[in-house]
């Protein structure tokens, strides 16, 4: 106790030594704790929007899709659908399906022609996948039995068309033919997805597979899982095992994680925190080193005494480190409140990237959230408190070889 009060005092000694090195500390820890809930809410946004759009929990496809990176043509899609509909929503844990297929299409505009990718689902199916009825901004999303589109609104701004028009379009049916279709737009779509606002467009299943001739087929199967991500794979494993029990070895489930390269990009973007944690504690520990360091040579003499009556080396080596847990106590928690105060404040804002990544064909959202938890918090305090200690254990160490007649003899 009483080490720790002439600790308490000794770093009281001197406010302007100590009001920067805490400051550093607290810098630290406000970065830290801001780049941990901004990295968490980076990776979240993207996992969200990618499960939702694009690969839903658990994806069916023909097996010899389960490793390409580029789609398969229409003549290879998965025959005989309802089947695996049927198969799946028997398999224990998984709450929706949805069969869709993707083509793609060229849409005539004036004497030029706009590359747009169709998605034909149907609308009633994906409530819970999808939600595409939460995506439409103007009219509504498209029947499950008509002859409806509703389109990305930059396409339609690009196509120079809105609610009620008629959008004609051919395109490669599975038979390598041309596929026409006349449809109504009935509804504008706002994913906040520059690539998919700008080129996606969405028709009712039945219509697209009337379309496309491909009666009782589909290019994938989506589904949704109760137990949410994290119950992916096991569920998936069981749809496998069903789906070979009734022959069907020509299409495979693959859960979020297996589907394209999103997932290791994923892990490595969760790598980033870290290191930046690292750098930014080396930056520190170089301004602490310095300002202890500093602090104890020209308590030289001071220490010198304080060997000559008696006090061990270990002691002295407590003493210092108990000055600099002090002060890397107040500068933690100034960063924390600093760190998390900024992290809240863009939790409700957001930081919008919508320029930067106009072209970026991301399934990531432009405005970014950053999102701090308890974990957030008690990781930047350990980095802040290790950080002190280990910037103040070299100074101390240096202190204390030195000889206390040495010591004295020093200005």
């Amino acid at each position: 106790m009483n080490l720790m009060r002439l600790s308490l005092r000794n770093a009281r000694r001197h406010p302007r030594r100590m009001l920067l090195t805490g400051l550093a500390v607290g810098i630290a820890v406000a970065a830290v704790t801001f780049m941990d809930a901004y990295v968490k809410g980076f990776t979240e946004s993207i996992l969200e929007t990618f499960v939702q759009l694009e690969a839903g929990h658990i994806k069916i496809v023909p097996l010899e899709a389960a490793d390409r990176s580029r789609p398969l043509p229409l003549e290879k899609g998965i025959k005989q659908i309802s089947e695996i509909v049927s198969i799946a929503k028997s398999t224990p844990g998984i709450t929706d399906v949805s069969p869709r297929i993707r083509f793609p299409v060229l849409l005539e505009r004036g004497s030029s022609s706009i590359p747009a990718l169709g998605i034909a689902l149907s609308p009633s199916r994906e409530k819970r996948l999808m939600s595409i009825d939460e995506l439409v901004t103007e009219g509504s999303a498209p029947s499950d039995s008509a002859w409806d589109v509703a389109l990305g609104f930059k396409l339609a701004e690009k196509l120079g068309i809105g609610i009620g028009d008629e959008l004609f379009m051919v395109t490669t049916d599975s038979y390598g033919g041309l596929g026409p279709g006349l449809y109504r737009v009935t509804g504008i779509i706002r994913t906040g997805v520059g690539y998919i606002d700008k080129k996606t467009f969405y028709v009712p299943l039945l219509a697209g597979q009337e379309q496309l001739y491909m009666d009782d087929m589909a290019m994938e199967v989506v589904c949704r899982v109760e137990d949410g991500l994290d119950g992916a794979k096991p569920v998936a494993e069981r749809l496998n095992e069903d789906l070979k029990k009734a022959g069907r070895s020509d299409v495979v489930a693959l859960p979020w994680q297996e589907q394209g390269t999103l997932y290791r990009m994923m892990a490595t973007a969760k790598i980033v925190g870290p290191v930046i944690m690292l750098l930014l504690g080396l930056i520190a520990l170089t301004t602490v080193v310095n300002t202890v360091l500093m602090s104890v040579m020209e308590r030289t003499r001071e220490i010198g005494m304080l060997r000559a009556l008696g006090f061990e080396r270990g002691t002295i080596v407590k003493l210092l480190l108990g000055e600099s847990l002090v002060i890397g106590i107040a500068g933690t928690f100034f960063g924390l409140v600093l760190g998390l105060a900024v992290s809240l404040l863009l939790q409700h804002t957001g930081i919008d990237f919508s320029g930067a990544m106009e072209n970026i064909e991301w399934p990531m959202k432009p405005i970014l959230y950053p999102d701090p938890s308890v974990m957030t918090a008690v990781k930047a305090a350990i980095f802040g408190l290790i950080l002190t200690l280990v910037a103040a254990w070299y100074p101390a160490r240096k202190a204390v070889k030195l000889a206390p007649a040495e010591a004295l003899r020093s200005n």
